[in-house]
């Protein structure tokens, strides 16, 4: 995978817009701006065709015993899944979200199987478990980043197969369209739909090490009919 800082992403779209010679009309903070959308518009295209085609992070979080809302990371732009585990029943779940109506019976302290949360839900800042965990259970959570947003000439920036391509297109489309470069901005908006062909190709095949397949999460239960601890 390479890497490349912002000076270099910054004078490949000078050179690519032919404003070298003109930066008093494109200053530098013009131009990293323009870089640091690119990025955006990268990420859009590749989130919406798999959420997994863009960097990814991992976070734990340790459960109080008091608290059902934990922070989210800085960093964080949607989540992929939420592996929970209670060490005392050596036992590791994946969690699913919970519906709005369905909180009020999850927070109601008569819940059954107290101890642990079963359900999970994304609320602004916050991922709130429950019903309400005891102390010292853990969440790993799996969760596609933000975009890349570069503020230092030295700062660095991870780009796969080259994408790095599209973001110097795009920044320089866009001065193309300031400046009235019509030939040149349509130019660049042809190579940006063929590199847009080729994203999505490369978001779907991804992971071909396994076929797709039917995962159950609902309504597991014992030979008791009981629900099992953790699913639904």
């Amino acid at each position: 995978m390479l890497s490349r800082s912002l000076a270099e992403l910054r004078e490949s779209v000078q050179r690519v817009a032919d404003v070298l010679a003109f930066v008093d009309r494109h200053p530098p903070a013009a131009i990293n701006d323009l870089v640091c959308r690119g990025f955006g518009a990268l990420s859009r295209l590749c989130r919406s065709t798999n959420p997994e085609f863009q960097p990814i992070a991992s976070t734990t979080l340790t459960t109080d015993g008091t608290s059902t809302f934990y922070p989210l990371p800085t960093d964080f732009r949607s989540l992929l899944s939420v592996e929970y585990a209670a060490p005392e029943q050596a036992a590791k779940v994946w969690l699913v979200p919970f519906e709005l109506h369905e909180r009020a019976a999850l927070s109601d302290p008569t819940t059954d199987d107290v101890s642990c949360a079963r359900a999970y839900r994304v609320v602004g800042d916050n991922i709130e478990l429950l019903p309400r965990p005891v102390a010292n259970h853990t969440a790993l959570l799996w969760y596609a980043t933000e975009a890349v947003q570069l503020t230092a000439d030295i700062q660095t920036a991870h780009v796969p197969d080259r994408l790095d391509d599209y973001v110097i297109w795009w920044a320089a489309a866009e001065i193309a369209l300031e400046r009235g470069d019509w030939e040149r901005h349509d130019r660049l908006i042809q190579k940006l739909a063929g590199i847009e062909g080729d994203i999505r190709i490369l978001a779907r095949s991804r992971d071909l090490s396994a076929p797709s397949r039917i995962v159950d999460l609902r309504h597991a239960t014992d030979r008791y009919g009981r629900r099992r601890w953790g699913r639904w």
